[in-house]
């Protein structure tokens, strides 16, 4: 049934529409939530709370016109938020009575820094697909077919968003002078 009709039915009261609209919908976004987060508990979580943000927009007279790709954007940005929240609850990788030596402290120093500053830039991109493609490329470790099937993208297009995440992360951390104009 067309999606425009299962969300008509939906605003009219029909539980039973949702399901409907939904249950396909589901083993995809988990698996999204789940290559990003890499927690069973945590991609079950943000599916369950973007099926709950949805059926609220849908009630709330929201229009959607590609439910489909709304919600697993919906799922893949909530996904990126909780992992970012479990990014900031990490304890620092620095631990002061392991590290026998000032430069052993420079070097871990310099690069806690460069990845705080990496994630900061990330962060300040405005293109938030950028954000997820570069998250799951370098964070997820995940290969672009991987990461075209999970956003329901063409691999050249992961690609694009790739090239084009790493140049405006580059401009941004330059701005910031945090790298230098010549570096590569």
């Amino acid at each position: 049934m067309e999606q425009k009709t299962l969300i008509s039915r939906i605003q009219k009261g029909e539980d039973e529409a949702f399901a409907e609209l939904v249950t396909p919908l589901i083993e995809k976004g988990y698996r999204t939530s789940f290559g990003i987060l890499k927690s069973k508990e945590q991609a079950e979580e943000v599916v369950q709370n973007a099926l709950v943000e949805a059926y609220r927009n849908i009630m709330s007279g929201k229009e959607i016109t590609y439910f489909n790709t709304w919600f697993y954007k919906l799922v893949s940005h909530r996904s990126i938020d909780a992992w970012r929240k479990n990014e900031r609850l990490k304890e620092s990788p620095l631990e002061v009575d392991v590290v026998t030596d000032k430069y052993s402290v420079m070097e871990c120093l310099l690069k806690e820094e460069t990845e705080n500053e990496i994630k900061k830039g990330i962060s300040s991109l405005d293109n938030s697909d950028y954000k997820i493609v570069l998250i799951l490329y370098y964070y997820q470790e995940q290969a672009i077919q991987e990461i075209s099937e999970l956003l329901g993208l063409k691999s050249s297009t992961v690609k694009s968003h790739l090239r084009r995440a790493r140049n405006a992360l580059k401009k941004r951390l330059i701005e910031n002078q945090f790298i230098g104009v010549n570096t590569q």
